[in-house]
């Protein structure tokens, strides 16, 4: 149930990122690139969630033991999260080299649309944080399985099963 939540939120940021980018894509003239990253980290979020699904099962079907299936795990989720981070360095670039923008006057040349800028700046706080997060934790709980410290459902249904 929570990675369907995971999913669905994921997905409508990234569509909300993909509207926002495309529907403003010249209404911040402080710093074009903000409306750029938004339609191309939006589309990148939405392409890469259904295809780690689809590779995830694929790998899950193939190996059907936690532990044979580790590396390749490893594999997909740092390939999909240096895609959308390298996206969210160039987004942070942008939003944070602009300062903060003028949001009212659309005339000056210091304007952003503002649910643009925002949206752009929190998606990039919030994605160098879960990275920083999801390598520590990865890191640790790689160790942990490496070790023999962590027992999985499917490895003791398993074991009583053979013996």
């Amino acid at each position: 149930c929570l990675k369907r939540e995971a999913v669905v939120s994921t997905q409508s940021t990234g569509i909300a990122m993909i509207i926002l980018g495309a529907g403003n894509l010249t209404a911040c003239r402080v710093a074009p690139g903000i409306t750029v990253y938004l339609l191309g980290a939006g589309i990148t979020v939405v392409i890469t969630s259904f295809l780690g699904i689809a590779v995830q099962r694929r790998i899950n079907k193939r190996f059907p033991l936690i532990l044979e299936r580790r590396w390749y795990n490893v594999a997909l989720n740092l390939s999909t999260l240096t895609v959308n981070f390298a996206w969210s360095v160039a987004g942070g670039y942008w939003v944070f080299a602009s300062m903060v923008p003028n949001f009212t006057d659309p005339s000056s040349p210091h304007f952003c649309d503002k649910d643009s800028y925002f949206l752009a700046l929190w998606t990039t706080v919030i994605t160098w944080c879960l990275t920083i997060f999801l390598l520590c934790f990865w890191w640790r709980l790689d160790g942990v399985v490496k070790r023999g410290e962590m027992k999985f459902d499917s490895e003791s249904n398993a074991s009583s099963v053979h013996t």
